[in-house]
């Protein structure tokens, strides 16, 4: 009971946590710090940056000294944070305004706001202003933020007191283990971590037990979807999960795990069509999409590793999908643990899916910049200097012509128009 307690309390405190980071972090703070640090890059010189806000904000000079402090702990810190906290807050920082990332996810301004707040409050919770020093000369913070979005574990792993040797020992000893919850990674920091203890004390059916339990108490669940962060979670998929884990909840595994297994599919071929990767035909078994063998994931040749062989790595060898879902083996109606497998390997789905867009999607100023410098460009060369694929290029480039910012050139070939080098000089901000 002590280890299902932890669990809980740990999931719970963190929800708590990013509740109050929120709650404490208004909107306008956030802008403020943005445009402070915008400020201190057009002067290159902390004297002359603040004495700018004082003059054109009509400001305190002690509170244009605050935001400047503000603005450099964001910079160079690196808390722990929640995967859309870290990209949306990094990327508003880097000078995207919070429409036009709506504009380029499935997330409302609501949501990204509170990210956006998310990220600057736990920066500045992390920093003792009285101690921040303002460089003289500030660094290229593109690169910076650049870096928080795609280093960012390494990052923080250099921060404070840390025994770093001892960490990636323990996480070498975890990943060579025969310990199948491995991939239970996408949630709390340290909760893999904490069941993997359980796992070396009481064994795996304990661990099983754990995670069963957490999805029975409505504000754990709540929490734990609501740390998913996936922008595939909403809607008719998230009632679907719902469904299977209320029937998990109340003992109908017959119910429960094949819904789960349809959404472990489900999630990726939904990033793959928003991707145009996949175009949904009006056969219902959408064979051309899923084609034979365990998960359709690894039928995307466009999918790089390791997305392509997710299913593959976390179902295992043997894996009761294809006969489960075709109506084959009816052995499972009371296989409680193969049920939460199929839950929290739904939720990684989930997670998954996001990670596999994010890792395509080609971004409107990327690719305006790749066209101002060269241009015009075929779809193909698109696709392979942003690592993407020809359809999701071809997708984008459509987009940007009917706003005006792309003109086609010859063919699926593309050139920049001068309103798009308008609008890339916009998204470039100061």
């Amino acid at each position: 009971m002590s280890d299902l307690l932890s669990a809980f309390e740990k999931i719970r405190e963190v929800k708590r946590e990013r509740h109050e980071i929120i709650q404490e972090t208004p909107f306008e703070l956030c802008t403020e710090i943005r445009d402070a640090g915008r400020v201190f890059h057009d002067t290159r010189d902390a004297d002359e940056a603040t004495q700018t806000l004082v003059t054109e904000q009509d400001i305190e000079e002690a509170e244009a000294e605050r935001r400047l402090k503000q603005y450099a702990a964001i910079l160079y810190n690196s808390p722990d944070n929640p995967h859309w906290a870290e990209r949306f807050g990094s990327q508003f920082f880097d000078g995207e305004s919070v429409e036009d990332l709506a504009n380029e996810s499935r997330f409302s301004r609501g949501e990204i706001e509170r990210w956006i707040r998310e990220y600057v409050g736990a920066h500045l919770q992390e920093a003792n202003l009285q101690e921040v020093e303002l460089p003289s000369d500030p660094p290229d913070s593109e690169i910076l933020f650049e870096s928080q979005r795609e280093a960012y574990p390494q990052a923080a792993s250099t921060l404070g007191d840390i025994n770093f040797d001892e960490i990636v020992e323990s996480v070498n000893e975890l990943e060579a283990s025969d310990f199948e919850f491995k991939w239970v990674d996408f949630l709390v920091v340290g909760l893999r971590d904490e069941l993997y203890e359980i796992y070396q004390e009481k064994g795996e059916e304990q661990v099983v037990s754990v995670l069963s339990e957490l999805l029975d108490d409505e504000e754990t669940l709540d929490a734990i979807l609501s740390q998913v962060d996936s922008r595939y979670l909403r809607g008719e998929r998230e009632k679907l999960l719902k469904d299977a884990i209320s029937a998990h909840n109340e003992g109908r595994y017959g119910l429960s795990i094949p819904t789960a297994l349809t959404q472990i599919d489900g999630a990726i071929i939904e990033a793959a069509t928003d991707l145009g990767i996949w175009e949904l035909d009006n056969e219902v078994t959408g064979t051309r999409v899923v084609a034979k063998g365990e998960g359709s994931h690894q039928h995307i040749s466009e999918f790089r590793d390791p997305f392509r062989d997710l299913y593959p790595r976390l179902m295992g060898r043997g894996s009761p999908r294809s006969k489960i879902l075709h109506g084959i083996r009816t052995d499972f109606v009371d296989d409680e643990a193969l049920s939460t497998k199929m839950i929290w390997l739904a939720m990684k789905s989930f997670s998954a899916a996001d990670k596999v867009y994010s890792d395509l999607f080609i971004r409107e100023e990327k690719l305006l910049d790749y066209l101002s410098v060269s241009s015009p460009k075929d779809a193909s060369e698109i696709a392979t200097r942003f690592r993407s694929n020809r359809a999701h290029a071809v997708d984008r480039c459509v987009s940007l012509v009917e706003d005006g910012y792309l003109e086609p050139a010859s063919g699926e070939s593309y050139t920049i128009t001068p309103d798009g080098e308008e609008r890339l000089t916009e998204l470039r901000g100061y």
